[in-house]
């Protein structure tokens, strides 16, 4: 059963959604949306994905806003992942991972969605040609 947090007249329910299949790190120095993700409905009722973002169900402050992505296959290199809101705000940024392989994460916390409607997670490399492979699973949820 979903949380429902009431408040003021406004509701909110948390959100969750899941990277489908594979797709290559972005080259270089610019940050690039992280693409094909499904709602999670099944951990959050309700949930919705538009243009590759997590849509927020309802306002709240306070609010977590939380990403784990993980690579393969590169050539070393730092890989970090970012999020943003509709309009490309950067919301908070991770801690760069380097390596060949590893998780990404970010997390947000205390985020006011009074202004926020939608949350995509972009990705960035200094990896350069060989920034390996986004892996499936990764996920993304507002709680």
């Amino acid at each position: 059963m979903p949380l429902v947090f009431v408040g003021g007249g406004q509701s909110f329910t948390p959100s969750g959604m899941t990277k489908s299949g594979t797709e290559p790190w972005a080259n270089g120095s610019i940050w690039t949306t992280i693409t094909s993700w499904t709602p999670n409905t099944g951990t959050y009722p309700g949930s919705s994905v538009t243009s590759d973002g997590l849509n927020v169900q309802g306002t709240k402050t306070g609010a977590t806003i939380a990403a784990s992505v993980s690579f393969t296959g590169a050539l070393g290199g730092t890989h970090t992942i970012r999020l943003i809101d509709q309009a490309n705000n950067v919301i908070a940024t991770g801690t760069g991972i380097g390596g060949t392989s590893g998780t990404c994460t970010v997390t947000a916390n205390s985020v006011d969605l009074t202004s926020i409607t939608n949350v995509r997670v972009q990705m960035h490399s200094t990896a350069g040609s060989s920034s390996g492979t986004v892996s499936a699973g990764g996920t993304c949820t507002i709680t």
